[in-house]
C-alpha cells in the first residue's frame, strides 16, 4: 500500500485517503491495530516471558479444534498477557465460537487500546446479525478510542450497520484511516458498500457535491452499484468530475443503467479521455458493469486512425477475454449479427464460447473454413496471415462446447462439422484440436478420419532413417481421440499400436541415442503414448492386463510406459488399484529398471487414487525409501483422501524430521481442516529449511487437473485446507503459502492437458451451474474455487443473484479485488517437466 490509493473492489478506490497530512495520521493509527503486532507489551515479560508465550502457542496449535477452543477461551478471559489474549480473540473469531464472542465483546472494555482494536477486528469475523450484540460496547469504545483503535472500532460499527455512528465513521473515512483497516488475517477490510449501507441512499446522494474528492468517489461508487435510472442526473454530473477517479466510478453507474440518457454521457467521457484515463474508465466498466460495459464501449472506439481503431478494439476484446462474464452473451450475439470485420467477428465468437454459450458454434464453424491467406491481407492485417491461430483456438472452443452441451452435439455438428473436416483435411497434418472436436462431438465422418490417421499405411521408419514421417507424428493424437469415441471396432487398433514394437528392438531412451534408432524409437514412443491415452479416454478395465504387460517390459520406451501408468488411473477398478499398490511394494529393488516401474505405478495412484488402496502406502513413508518415491506415495495417499486411522499413522510420523514433510503433505492434501492445520503447526520451532521443503513438494503436487478432481470434491478439500492454514502461525507468522501456491496452480488451468483433463472453460461453466444449484455445499465449494481461480467475471455476475448465493459471490469478489499484501515467499511455478502429469 503506497500513497493514498489502494486497490479495492471496483477499481482503485481512494477510501477517503485525500489529504496528505491525514495519510500520516492514518498510518499511525494502524500501528496499534495491525494483526498481532503486540508481543512487545510493556511489563509482559514480567508475567509471561516470550519463550513461555511461544511454548503455550505451540502447545495449543497442535491440539484438535475441540481441545484448542477451551484453551483459547481461557486466554481470551485473561488480561494479564495481552499477546495471548489478542491471539485468542483471533482464533475464537475464526472458529465462529459463540462463547468466544461474549469474551471478545468484554475485551472492548479493556484498558489496553490494542486489545480493544483486536476485539473490534474479531467482530468483523462474526458479522451481522451474529455480532449485533456488540453494538453498545462498540459505541462506548468509540467514545473512548484513540488513534490506535478508532479505525477498527469504526469499521466494526459499519460492518454491523449501526447508523447512529455514520458521521463518526465518515469522519474516519475522510481522514483516510479506514483504508488501512484489515481483517485479523491481514486481508483488507474496507468495503464502500458496507459504509454506504449505514444510511439510506437518499442521504448519501446529498454528498455528491462534497468538497472531498474521496467522498464524491464514494457516492459515485454507491449510486453506480444500484443501476437505478433515478440517479442518472447525479451520475452524469459526477462523470464530468475533474477527478478521473470520481468520473470513472460514475461511468460504471451509467453503463449499468444503459439507457440512451446514460450511454451518451458515458461514451462522450470515453471519447474525450486520454490514453491513461481511458484505461481507467475501461477498467472501472470491466470491474463494475462487466461485459455489458465493455461491449458498450466498442461504440466509443476512434475511427480516425486504422491503427488506433485496431488497438482500442483489441484492448476491449482482451479485457472481455480476461473477464469471461457470462452475462455478455446476448450483446455479443448482437455484435456478431452487425457483421463486423472478420477478425472481430471471430473474437466475439471466441468470447461467447469462453462463457460456454453454444451460439458461438455457427461463427466458429464458419471460421474453420476460412484460409487466413485469403481472409486477410498483408497490408491491413499482417499479423493475421502469419499463422493459423484463429482456427486452432476456434476448434478448441468447439470441442469445449461439445463437451459442455452433449444434448446439443447434433446442432453443433450441423454448423461446424463441415468446417472441421475441411480444416483437418486441407492441411498436410491435421491439428489435434480439430481431432478433439470431431471426437467430442461424435462426428461419424470424423471417426473415419481418426481411424485412418491412427493407423498409417506407411511402414515404420527403418534403422538409420533421419526424417520423421509426419503420418506417424499424427498417429499419436489420433489414437487418443479414437479412444475418446469408444468405437468398439477400434479397440483392436489401440492394442495393435501399443504393441507395435518389433521384438528385437530396444526403444528405451538410452537405445535411441545410438545405433540409428532415434526416428524409429520416437515413433514407437509416440504410438505407445497415443494408444495409452486412447485407453485412458476409453476407461475400460479390460485394458488393465494389456497396459501392465507393456509397463513391465523393460525394452519399451520409458516415457510411453509412464503414460501407460497414467492410463491405468482411468481403466483400473478399485481392486486393480489394490494390485498396483502391491506392485509398488514388489518393485522395491534399487536398480534403475525396478525403480522406474515403481515410480511409474505411483504415477497411477497419484492421478486416480482409491482410498481403500492408497492406505497401503503409509509404510512407504520411510527414511530408507528414496525421497521422490516417498513424495509420490505421500501425494497418492493425500489425493485418495485420508481416513481417521491413516491420519493417526501419519501424525505419528510428524515427529521424525525424515518423514515429517511427507506426512504433512499427505495430511495437507487429503486430511480434513483440523488435521491439515495441526500438521502445518508442527513446524513451530523447526528449522526454516524444513518449511521450505514442504512448500517445494506441495508446489510440485499440482499440474494436471482432471474432471474427477472436481466431481469428487478434491479441489474443494484442498482449498478448505489451504484457507485454514492462513490462520495458522508458525514461528509467529501466518502461513499463507498453501493458499498462494494452490491459487496460482488453479489459475494455470487453461487448455486440455491430456485424457480427462478439465479446461478452464469447462470448469468455469460447471462451477456456475453448481453455484446456481440447490445443493448448499456444492454452492459454497463452487464460489470458493471461483475465488481461487480469480474468476472476476463470474463472481461479478453472481453478485446479483438472490441470497445466499449473491452474498457469497459478493464477498468472494471483494476478496479477489482486495488481495492481502504479503511478502510470503513461495517456490517458482513448477515447469512442465516437474509436474506430475508428463506433458
Amino acid at each position: 500500500m503506497q500513497g493514498n490509493d489502494y486497490d479495492v473492489d471496483e477499481g482503485n478506490f481512494k477510501k477517503g485517503a485525500f489529504k496528505p497530512i491525514a495519510i500520516g495520521i492514518g498510518g499511525l493509527a494502524v500501528l496499534g491495530g495491525i494483526v498481532f503486532a503486540v508481543l512487545a507489551v510493556k511489563g509482559e515479560s514480567e508475567k509471561l516471558g516470550v519463550k513461555e508465550i511461544a511454548a503455550e502457542r505451540k502447545h495449543i496449535y497442535v491440539l484438535s479444534k475441540a481441545e484448542a477452543v477451551p484453551k483459547w477461551r481461557s486466554w481470551a478471559a485473561r488480561n494479564d498477557v495481552p499477546a495471548l489474549q489478542q491471539e485468542a480473540f483471533a482464533e475464537l473469531a475464526w472458529a465462529k465460537d459463540p462463547a468466544g464472542l461474549d469474551l471478545i465483546i468484554k475485551g472492548l472494555a479493556s484498558d489496553d487500546h490494542r486489545v480493544r482494536g483486536t476485539a473490534a477486528q474479531a467482530i468483523l469475523e462474526y458479522g451481522s446479525p451474529t455480532a449485533d450484540a456488540a453494538k453498545p460496547a462498540l459505541l462506548k469504545a468509540l467514545q473512548e478510542a484513540d488513534s490506535s483503535d478508532k479505525p477498527q472500532i469504526s469499521w466494526a460499527l459499519a460492518t454491523l450497520h449501526e447508523g447512529s455512528a455514520f458521521e463518526a465513521v465518515l469522519s474516519e473515512y475522510r481522514l483516510g484511516h479506514l483504508s488501512k483497516v484489515q481483517r485479523l488475517d491481514g486481508v483488507p477490510a474496507f468495503d464502500p458498500e458496507l459504509l454506504a449501507g449505514m444510511v439510506p441512499l437518499e442521504k448519501l446522494a446529498t454528498y455528491a457535491t462534497d468538497e472531498s474528492e474521496s467522498v464524491r468517489q464514494l457516492i459515485a461508487t454507491v449510486l453506480s452499484r444500484t443501476g437505478d435510472a433515478k440517479w442518472t442526473g447525479v451520475l452524469i454530473k459526477l462523470v464530468q468530475d475533474k477527478s478521473v477517479e470520481v468520473a470513472r466510478e460514475a461511468a460504471v453507474g451509467l453503463g449499468r443503467i444503459g439507457n440512451e440518457d446514460a450511454v451518451g454521457p458515458l461514451l462522450d467521457a470515453l471519447s474525450r479521455a486520454d490514453k491513461n484515463s481511458r484505461l481507467k474508465f475501461l477498467e472501472a466498466l470491466r470491474d463494475g458493469v462487466g461485459a455489458k460495459g465493455l461491449i458498450l464501449a466498442i461504440r466509443s472506439v476512434s475511427h480516425d486512425n486504422p491503427e488506433r481503431e485496431k488497438a482500442q478494439t483489441r484492448q476491449l476484446f482482451e479485457m472481455m477475454r480476461e473477464l469471461a462474464d457470462p452475462r455478455g452473451g446476448d450483446m455479443l450475439v448482437q455484435y456478431i449479427a452487425s457483421n463486423p470485420k472478420p477478425h472481430w467477428k471471430t473474437e466475439a465468437a471466441l468470447r461467447l464460447a469462453e462463457i460456454g454459450d453454444v451460439r458461438a458454434a455457427t461463427t466458429l464453424g464458419w471460421r474453420l473454413k476460412q484460409d487466413p491467406l485469403k481472409l486477410y491481407n498483408k497490408v491491413d492485417d499482417p499479423e493475421l496471415v502469419r499463422d493459423d491461430n484463429e482456427r486452432v483456438v476456434s476448434a478448441r472452443m468447439l470441442a469445449d462446447l461439445a463437451v459442455l452441451h452433449p444434448d446439443k452435439r447434433n446442432d453443433i455438428l450441423s454448423v461446424a462439422e463441415d468446417g472441421a473436416v475441411f480444416w483437418t483435411t486441407d492441411l498436410p497434418q491435421p491439428h489435434a484440436n480439430g481431432m478433439r472436436f470431431l471426437a467430442a462431438a461424435g462426428s461419424a465422418r470424423g471417426l473415419t478420419l481418426l481411424r485412418k490417421w491412427a493407423d498409417p499405411k506407411d511402414p515404420l521408419p527403418k534403422e538409420g532413417q533421419q526424417d520423421f514421417p509426419p503420418t506417424w507424428a499424427t498417429a499419436q493424437s489420433a489414437l487418443r481421440y479414437v479412444g475418446m469415441t469408444k468405437d468398439p471396432a477400434s479397440w483392436g487398433l489401440l492394442e495393435k499400436q501399443l504393441n507395435r514394437k518389433p521384438a528385437k528392438v530396444d526403444a528405451t531412451m538410452d537405445s535411441l541415442m545410438q545405433g540409428g534408432l532415434a526416428v524409429l524409437g520416437m515413433t514407437l514412443r509416440g504410438l505407445g503414448v497415443g494408444a495409452s491415452d486412447g485407453f485412458a479416454e476409453w476407461g475400460d478395465p479390460k485394458a488393465y492386463p494389456t497396459l501392465t504387460k507393456y509397463i513391465e517390459n523393460p525394452e519399451n520406451n520409458e516415457q510411453s510406459r509412464i503414460e501407460a501408468c497414467f492410463a491405468l488411473s482411468w481403466v483400473a477398478t478399485d481392486d486393480q488399484l489394490g494390485e498396483v499398490v502391491k506392485k509398488v511394494h514388489e518393485f522395491n529393488k534399487p536398480d534403475p529398471k525396478n525403480a522406474l516401474i515403481r515410480a511409474c505405478y505411483l504415477e497411477t495412484l497419484v492421478h486416480r487414487p482409491a482410498q481403500s488402496a492408497t492406505r497401503g502406502l503409509v509404510n512407504v513413508l520411510d527414511p530408507n525409501v528414496p525421497l521422490e518415491v516417498r513424495h509420490q506415495a505421500a501425494r497418492a495417499i493425500g489425493f485418495g483422501g485420508v481416513t481417521p486411522d491413516v491420519a493417526k499413522q501419519l501424525e505419528a510420523k510428524l515427529t521424525d524430521p525424515n518423514t515429517r514433510s511427507d506426512a504433512v503433505l499427505a495430511l495437507l492434501i487429503g486430511g480434513d481442516v483440523d488435521q491439515a492445520t495441526r500438521a502445518v503447526a508442527s513446524y513451530n520451532d523447526v528449522a526454516a529449511e524444513a518449511l521450505e521443503e514442504i512448500k517445494d513438494i506441495y508446489n510440485r503436487s499440482f499440474g494436471y487437473w482432471s474432471d474427477k478432481n472436481y466431481e469428487k470434491g478434491d479441489v474443494a478439500r484442498w482449498i478448505r485446507n489451504a484457507q485454514a492454514c492462513a490462520h495458522v502461525k508458525v514461528n509467529g507468522a501466518l502461513q499463507d503459502w498453501p493458499k498462494l501456491i494452490l491459487s496460482r496452480a488453479l489459475q494455470g488451468i487453461e487448455t486440455d492437458n491430456g485424457p480427462h483433463s478439465v479446461t478452464r472453460v469447462n470448469l468455469r461453466v460447471r462451477l456456475v451451474r453448481d453455484a446456481k444449484g440447490a445443493d448448499a455445499q456444492k454452492r459454497e465449494d463452487a464460489i470458493a474455487i471461483l475465488k481461487f481461480m480469480k474468476e472476476k467475471g463470474v463472481l461479478l455476475a453472481l453478485r446479483s443473484e438472490p441470497a445466499p448465493l449473491g452474498e457469497l459471490a459478493r464477498q468472494a469478489f471483494f476478496e479477489v479485488m482486495n488481495p492481502k499484501a504479503t511478502d510470503e515467499r513461495i517456490p517458482a511455478a513448477a515447469t512442465k517437466e516437474e509436474k506430475d502429469k508428463p506433458q
